[in-house]
């Protein structure tokens, strides 16, 4: 998948490639594999300064205030970091469109009862449900920034397609956005209880970035498969192959378990003791583990902050582990994930010339520190 040119997606600034790690860089250099495969870019803002369990929270961005909220202000249980909207990265192919909510409509044809056309506000009619999810780009590298947390609010898929009854035949949903964006998922899948169709992004309405007036929300698996500027469903008899998976992308783009090592940063020289602490992500099955390993040794499990059920599995999971007597000298530290069905995360990496991992990345994230004597 090409790297975005200023006709399909978005350039680099000066400013962004200078808040990029030098592994972020690297990976950027190996043939246009990397970053921002699939369409992808980072937030405005680095994972340094992204909020932690400690104080999470974020600030709402798509009306430019300077509110600070946290999933607890939304109605959370759980002290689980969010995203910021203006941190959340950006999947699209070309330039966002210009919508007005007054003059939007969703179209649901194809194998159905009642062909349709819907206003937002028939949307907003039908009951309303907050979730937290997590969505992560199919091109985020071990420890890349291409993943992020919020609240949403919207109605179940299912209901809206209940509107206009499908067939039994309709196996298929071919989606298709403003932007001229399209990708296939099962009936089945849309009609899951956890897949949505959303229009309100931590308490407000969608960034047009992040899809507004609607954008589709399916669990277990990545970007590609949740469109933005939602305005088309063609109930199907046969299976769709949308835009990337015509590229060779994935066609399940089901997410294989992946972690992040947030602190310490790379090559920090450091006294003991050292928090170690990240995010951790894995499909439907949620993650079930995180171990820290230490210069291949034995391996400390993490103590894990998850969002209450049913969001749980759905959402990224924020770890933290003690290493209490680290010895000094200059140490390699990586965290390794294992989903809900036993699949964890493997030490092997791709080399830089390895190409694009079209079903995913899953290998373990890596940092390099030195303990002070």
């Amino acid at each position: 998948m090409p790297i975005p040119t200023a006709q399909d997606g978005p350039t680099k600034t000066t400013n962004d490639l200078r808040s990029l790690s030098r592994r972020r860089l690297l990976a950027l250099a190996a043939g246009g594999a990397g970053t921002w495969i699939a369409g992808c870019r980072p937030g405005r803002i680095g994972k340094s300064n992204l909020p932690t369990p400690a104080g999470a929270g974020s600030r709402a961005g798509s009306d430019g205030g300077d509110e600070f909220v946290t999933a607890r202000d939304l109605g959370f249980d759980t002290d689980l970091p969010l995203t910021p909207n203006e941190a959340f990265y950006v999947m699209k192919r070309g330039l966002v469109p210009e919508i007005r909510a007054e003059e939007h409509r969703l179209t649901i044809d194809g194998l159905v009862t009642r062909p349709m056309t819907l206003a937002l506000n028939d949307l907003r009619a039908l009951p309303q449900h907050t979730l937290m999810r997590t969505l992560e780009c199919i091109g985020n590298d071990p420890g890349g920034e291409l993943i992020g947390n919020a609240v949403w609010t919207g109605a179940r898929f299912a209901d809206v397609l209940a509107l206009a009854d499908p067939l039994p035949a309709g196996v298929e949903l071919h989606l298709a956005s403003v932007d001229g964006f399209h990708t296939g998922v099962t009936t089945a899948l849309a009609q899951d209880p956890e897949s949505y169709l959303v229009w309100l992004m931590n308490g407000v309405p969608l960034p047009p970035e992040h899809g507004f007036p609607i954008r589709c929300l399916f669990p277990g698996r990545y970007g590609q498969k949740q469109p933005k500027w939602l305005s088309e469903i063609h109930v199907l008899d046969a299976r769709h192959r949308g835009y990337y998976e015509r590229q060779g992308w994935s066609d399940e783009a089901a997410i294989v378990a992946n972690s992040r090592i947030d602190a310490p940063a790379h090559r920090a020289s450091l006294e003991g003791p050292i928090e170690v602490r990240g995010i951790a992500f894995a499909d439907a099955s949620g993650v079930a583990r995180v171990e820290v390993v230490v210069d291949n040794g034995p391996s400390g499990d993490a103590v894990l902050v998850q969002a209450p059920a049913p969001d749980g599995p759905l959402s990224w999971t924020a770890w933290s582990w003690t290493w209490h007597d680290p010895p000094p000298g200059n140490h390699v530290i990586r965290a390794r994930a294992t989903d809900g069905q036993g699949r964890s995360q493997q030490k092997q990496r791709r080399s830089l010339l390895g190409g694009e991992a079209k079903e995913g990345r899953g290998e373990m994230d890596r940092v390099s520190v030195t303990i002070l004597g």
